[in-house]
């Protein structure tokens, strides 16, 4: 496996495991993909600088309104900007199962991920105005 492949490989299962920890409304596992100092931009256009914020944000919403959710992120493209700098684009699937309408939502989003150490983190998350797909 060629370095570009492994490096893509790399920020893929950041993204399949972003979903993993979703699934088990593991917070703190959620929490753990992200650099210290990352800042969320939610479809809503409601912004969460750094750790605590972003724990704060994430805990309200997988504790109310997403409470039971599987998200399901599909990436549209990787970008390297550097060796240690990526930007993906995607769409998630925010599903609810069990409530009344069997709620599903669609949004695109923009990651720009960094290496440290070896493992990609998530620095800059854009979730882009909800659609129906």
């Amino acid at each position: 496996m060629n370095v570009q492949a492994r490096d893509e490989e790399g920020v893929r299962e950041v993204e399949r495991a972003y979903d993993r920890a979703w699934a088990a409304a593991d917070v703190d596992g959620l929490v753990g993909f992200f650099t210290q100092d990352a800042v969320v931009v939610n479809p809503r256009g409601e912004v969460a600088r750094g750790v605590a914020q972003i724990r704060d944000a994430l805990a309200g919403f997988l504790g109310g309104p997403a409470r039971g959710s599987l998200h399901v992120g599909r990436i549209l493209r990787i970008e390297f900007v550097t060796e240690d700098i990526a930007v993906v684009d995607g769409e998630a699937t925010i599903h609810v199962p069990g409530s009344p309408s069997e709620t599903s939502i669609t949004h695109l989003f923009t990651d720009v991920l960094a290496r440290s150490r070896g493992a990609w983190r998530i620095a800059h998350v854009r979730a882009y105005a909800v659609y129906a797909p």
